[in-house]
C-alpha cells in the first residue's frame, strides 16, 4: 500500500510568510536602486534636452549668418537696427518635434553685427529648457600668405629648390620631419607660366588660375616633382599693392663701408637706404620703415631685428638689392615679426644672401630673383619669382589664418562666441 505525505496547514502558512518576507526584503533592497536609476534617467534626459536646445541655438546662428551673407535679412521683422525671426515646431529629418528657435540680429547692415539665438525645448510640467548664444560677426579676411609661394603671373623654381612647411605656433621647424603643406599658387592660366626644373621639390599642392588647366599651366622637367595635388583656385586671388602709412620724413639713409653700428627705434620715410660693406643696422621696437627709393645691402652687411620687435619694411619707387654674404636676422625667429611690403611702384627685388630669413614678403608688383643659398621661413607673395641655388622655403602654416595682412571679403564670419545665461 502506497503512502503519501501532505503538508499540514500550519506548514503552508509558514512557507507563505517566508516568501512574503523575502519579497519585502528584496523590494527594500531594490527600491534605493530603482529611485537612483530613475533619477539618473531624468538627469540623462535633461542633459539630452539641454543639448537639443544648444543645437537649436547654434542652428539659429547659422541661419542668421546665411541670411546676412546670401539671403534677405530685410524680410525679417524689425528695422535697420534690429531684425528678429522665430522658428516654431522645428523638427528633425525624421519628423520628430524638437522645439523653437528665437533669433535676433543687432545692427544687421553694419560691418560688425551680432546675433543672439535662443533654443527652446519642452520639458516636464509645461516648463522648457533654454540655451542662448551670443555671436559677434565680422568680415572674413583672406590672408595674403595662405601659400608658401604665390606668384601672380607665375613662377619658376630650379636649381634644387625645395618647399615644405611647419607651424610656428607648435614649435620650430624640424628638418627631419618637415610638413607637407608647402603649397604654391598662381593666378596664371597659360602653358609654361609655372616651370619646375632640376630636382625641385614642392612638398604640397600647386594651384593655378581660376578655371585654368593645371596640367597645362604647370610644367615639370628634369626630376622636378609636386607631392600633393594639382588644382585650380576657386576664384582669382586679389593682391592689391600695399599703401604705406603717413610717417615722419627722415631723408636719405647712407652708412658707408666699415661704419660703426647704428640702431633705429623710430618709424620714418627714407628717400634711400644704403648699408655699406661690413656695416650693421639694428631695428628695435614697433617700427615702420618706408624706403621710397633704392634699398641696398652691400656684402657682409647685417640688418638685425631685436627679439621683442615688430618691423615693417615698406618698399616704394626703387629696387631692393641684397648682395651675397649679407644677413637679415630676425632674432625672434617668428615670421610674424618682420614683414617686407611693396607699394604699386616697387617692382624689382634681388636676393643674394647666404643667411636664413624669418619673415613674410608681400610685393605684388615685383619680380623676385631669389638665389640665396639659404632658407626662408615664412611666405612669399609677388608678381613673379625665380628661385634657385639650393634655396629652401619653409612655409609657416599659421600664416594662413593671419588676418593682419589680407583682403577683406563681403562675407561675415564668427569673431567671438559665448553662451549667455
Amino acid at each position: 500500500m502506497k503512502r503519501t505525505t501532505e503538508a499540514r496547514p500550519w506548514e503552508k502558512g509558514i512557507a507563505l510568510f517566508v516568501s512574503l518576507l523575502a519579497g519585502v526584503v528584496m523590494l527594500g533592497l531594490a527600491l534605493p536602486f530603482l529611485f537612483k536609476l530613475t533619477g539618473q534617467v531624468r538627469i540623462t534626459e535633461k542633459t539630452h534636452k539641454s543639448l537639443m536646445a544648444m543645437n537649436l541655438a547654434e542652428a539659429g546662428v547659422e541661419r542668421a549668418i546665411w541670411e546676412l551673407n546670401y539671403g534677405d535679412i530685410a524680410s525679417w521683422s524689425g528695422d535697420l537696427f534690429k531684425r528678429s525671426l522665430t522658428l516654431t515646431s522645428v523638427e528633425t529629418a525624421q519628423g520628430l518635434l524638437v522645439g523653437n528657435v528665437e533669433i535676433e540680429v543687432q545692427n544687421p547692415a553694419s560691418d560688425n553685427p551680432f546675433v543672439t539665438a535662443k533654443g527652446i525645448v519642452p520639458w516636464v510640467g509645461g516648463t522648457a529648457l533654454e540655451k542662448t548664444i551670443r555671436v559677434d560677426l565680422g568680415h572674413e579676411t583672406e590672408s595674403y600668405f595662405n601659400f608658401g609661394i604665390f606668384g601672380d603671373v607665375g613662377f619658376d623654381l630650379h636649381g634644387n629648390a625645395y618647399i615644405d612647411s611647419y607651424n610656428s605656433t607648435l614649435g620650430a621647424y624640424d628638418p627631419l620631419q618637415p610638413g607637407s603643406k608647402g603649397n604654391v599658387g598662381t593666378n596664371a592660366s597659360h602653358q609654361w607660366d609655372v616651370v619646375l626644373l632640376n630636382n625641385t621639390i614642392v612638398n604640397g599642392d600647386a594651384a593655378t588660375g581660376y578655371e585654368s588647366d593645371p596640367n597645362l599651366v604647370v610644367q615639370l622637367r628634369n626630376n622636378a616633382s609636386i607631392t600633393g595635388e594639382l588644382t585650380t583656385l576657386p576664384e582669382i586671388k586679389s593682391l592689391p599693392p600695399y599703401n604705406p602709412p603717413l610717417l615722419t620724413e627722415k631723408g636719405n639713409f647712407y652708412l658707408g663701408n666699415d661704419s660703426p653700428p647704428v640702431t633705429i627705434t623710430e618709424s620714418g620715410v627714407y628717400t634711400g637706404f644704403t648699408m655699406g660693406t661690413n656695416t650693421k643696422v639694428t631695428i628695435s621696437g614697433d617700427v615702420k620703415i618706408y624706403v621710397n627709393g633704392d634699398f641696398v645691402m652691400n656684402s657682409n652687411s647685417i640688418l638685425e631685428i631685436t627679439p621683442d620687435s615688430h618691423v615693417e619694411l615698406i618698399l616704394g619707387n626703387g629696387t631692393f638689392l641684397q648682395e651675397s654674404n649679407t644677413q637679415v636676422n630676425n632674432l625672434s625667429r617668428d615670421p610674424k615679426n618682420l614683414a617686407i611690403l611693396g607699394t604699386a611702384e616697387f617692382n624689382t627685388m634681388t636676393w643674394r644672401s647666404n643667411s636664413e630669413f624669418w619673415g613674410v614678403i608681400y610685393v605684388p608688383e615685383a619680380t623676385i630673383d631669389y638665389a640665396a643659398n639659404a632658407d626662408l621661413f615664412g611666405s612669399i607673395a609677388c608678381n613673379y619669382i625665380s628661385m634657385s641655388s639650393n634655396t629652401g622655403i619653409h612655409y609657416d602654416e599659421s600664416l594662413g589664418s593671419w588676418d593682419k595682412y589680407g583682403t577683406p571679403s563681403g562675407k561675415l564670419q564668427v569673431k567671438s562666441w559665448q553662451e549667455r545665461r
